[in-house]
Formats: structure tokens, sequence, C-alpha cells
């Protein structure tokens, strides 16, 4: 199967400014960079986060052990899976603010999930040095007590919720407005669907964060090929 792209729309893309006689501007070079890069940075702050979780694939009252016993490689799991939540969400926010006409409101989807999750994600991972600080201070018996307080509390799920659900569709969604306003095709798409499907099957494991971090090499390649048609085509483009 041929690789392709929906047929290249000036309409669809935003700024008509950004190429100017000699090349594109500088400022605009590096947001594109950034764009690009985001889906990989995103993958291997996850392998990162992922091999360091002391209690992977463990929950639960040995899981808080294990965390109060270990707060060295938890806090480079916290720290990984934290720039990885935040570069996760900027191929949604880059959507929102690129894309015009084809694939418009898809990236309008896709932004609104990026909020969600680059607002909550990201710093809810805190969460993970306050069981092992509890957990070394006060036992695990503790931190379930404290757990047992948040189950009181409507706003803790109402919170992590959305968060949880911009996780699993902002990324899948950028991809399709991409590929919807011929920035990408099938390919980054399709890829970015299977490694987020084998991220979640894993656990958030090493395995499926490694395969995950291939989706997204794909994805970015696919992405960067479509800018440069739209350099060829002399389309204004993000």
């Amino acid at each position: 199967m041929s690789h392709t792209a929906p047929m290249l729309n000036a309409s669809s893309v935003a700024d008509p400014t950004v190429v100017r006689s000699g090349g594109i501007r500088p400022s605009i070079l590096v947001r594109r960079l950034l764009l690009i890069a985001a889906p990989v940075l995103a993958g291997i702050f996850a392998i990162i986060g992922t091999a360091a979780d002391p209690a992977a694939g463990i929950s639960g009252t040995e899981m808080w052990k294990i965390l109060a016993e270990n707060p060295d490689p938890l806090q480079w799991k916290s720290f990984g899976l934290h720039w990885s939540y935040t570069f996760w969400a900027l191929p949604a926010l880059g959507a929102w603010g690129f894309i015009r006409g084809r694939g418009a409101w898809l990236a309008n989807v896709a932004g609104f999930f990026g909020i969600m999750g680059v607002a909550m994600l990201p710093g809810m991972l805190i969460v993970d040095f306050y069981d092992s600080a509890i957990g070394q201070v006060g036992g695990v018996e503790t931190v379930g007590a404290v757990y047992k307080a948040f189950d009181t509390m409507w706003a803790v799920p109402a919170m992590v919720l959305p968060g949880n659900v911009s996780l699993l569709v902002s990324l899948p969604l950028a991809a399709a407005a991409f590929w919807r306003a011929g920035l990408a095709g099938w390919m980054g798409f399709t890829a970015v669907i299977l490694g987020s499907v084998a991220l979640w099957f894993s656990g958030f494991l090493w395995w499926g964060a490694a395969a995950f971090t291939v989706a997204a090499i794909l994805l970015s390649i696919d992405l960067a090929r479509g800018l440069r048609r739209v350099d060829r085509a002399g389309a204004p483009a993000a």
C-alpha cells in the first residue's frame, strides 16, 4: 500500500506569513521542530519513566511498600512520565493552533483534550512522592488511610478521569486532524493508534512505552514530510 495523504489544501493550514523570501522564519522553524519532536520526546520520557518504575504492574499495599522503600527510582519514574505527558499534549495543541479549513473541527476536539491533559496529568505525578513519603513516615497503613479519605472527595475522580481520557485520545485525534489537513498520511495516524493501544495494553510497562515510541517516530516522520510538501507547494503552513 502506498503512503498517501489527502490532497494539500492551502486553506487547511494557518498563517500565510510564515514563508518569506529566503526561507522559513526562524521562529516558525523552531515551532515546527518542536511540533515534530514532541511525539518522540513523549515516547522517550515514557520509556524512562516506565523502565524506572520500581512497582511496575503492582498495586495496592504492596505497591505502597515498594514506593516507600525505593524513593530514588520512583523519582525517575515520576520525572519521566511528567515530561512524557507534557509532550504528549503538544501535538494536540499544535493542531488546534495551526489547522484551518479542512480538519479544523478535529483539531478543535484534539486541542480541547490536549488542554485538559496538560493541565491535569503532569502535575498529578507528584502524588507518587506523597505515597512514598507518607509510607516512609507513617507506614503503608497510613497511605491506605489517606486514600480512604480521598475516596470521600468527589473532585478527585472528577479531575483524574478527564486527564486519563485526554491521555487516551488527544494524540490520535491530533494525528487524525493533521491527516485530514493534508499534513500527514495514514502511516502516522495508524501508528499512533497501534502504539497507544500497546502502551495501555501493557499496563504502562517499558515494552509498551517502547512500542509507543516507535509509533511516535513514524508520526513525526510523517508530519515532517507533510510540512515539506507544504513548502514545495508554496502553501502557508504552521
